[in-house]
């Protein structure tokens, strides 16, 4: 990862709001109301992925005869009851992560498979500190396809190299490995698999943690600058 990235994107559900376990709850209440079961790692297998993808899952699950648009309308309007009601949390840790950025000056942006109205309504008045959102519905692709890193890179002008994507799912940080974005992994739900963990950047378990860590790796890469008698970088 380079000493300071050129952008940092974030994914929202599960990394910078606290919807997954929302989203979990209103999912089994419809499925019981459908007929069947959803057990929690069977939520867990649609995490951080796409609407279409999420529906060809429930297909698979429980059979072409399910009907797919009846549940997702409901779990659509239990969702929304919810967050009218309750609002939706941050992330233990988001705020302090996106002042921590915004602070250094360096451009923020989102790639998230959400719809643009969800942006809205889970993040609301943060969005404004995001130079670029990018939503499934600006990419032909969803997760873990590259599609939504590469276009949030683009607009913020940075390479996928460069930059740097933190993410909550193994789904997401496979799309922005994908990307060739250099990733860090908080995850929520579903755990880090050996095989994602071991081409992160690292894997923390909060946002808290990552913000002290990253601090702690400036301030030791800073005083081996100095030592080396080799300008400061800001």
């Amino acid at each position: 990862m380079a000493y300071r990235p050129a952008a940092v994107v974030c994914d929202m559900d599960g990394l910078l709001v606290d919807s997954e376990r929302l989203e979990r709850r209103v999912w089994q209440a419809a499925a019981e109301d459908h007929g069947v079961e959803m057990s929690d790692e069977r939520f867990a297998s649609f995490v951080g992925h796409s609407a279409e993808e999420c529906d060809r899952l429930l297909s698979h699950y429980y059979g072409d005869a399910f009907e797919v648009s009846s549940f997702r309308a409901e779990c659509h309007r239990r969702m929304r009851t919810i967050v009218e009601r309750e609002g939706v949390p941050l992330r233990p840790g988001a705020l302090e992560w996106i002042e921590f950025v915004r602070d250094l000056g360096i451009p923020m942006g989102l790639a998230t498979s959400s719809a643009p109205t969800l942006v809205r309504e889970r993040l609301g008045d943060l969005v404004s500190v995001f130079s670029a959102v990018v939503t499934r519905a600006d990419v032909a692709r969803g997760k873990p396809h590259p599609d939504l890193y590469l276009e949030a890179a683009a607009r913020l002008g940075a390479t996928p190299e460069a930059s740097l994507a933190l993410e909550d799912s193994p789904t997401g940080a496979q799309a922005a490995l994908a990307a060739g974005m250099p990733v860090v992994v908080v995850p929520d739900l579903v755990p880090v698999p050996p095989n994602v963990a071991v081409l992160a950047v690292g894997v923390f378990d909060s946002l808290h943690a990552v913000r002290v860590a990253v601090q702690a790796w400036r301030r030791t890469r800073k005083s081996y600058v100095n030592q080396s008698g080799m300008p400061r970088r800001h």
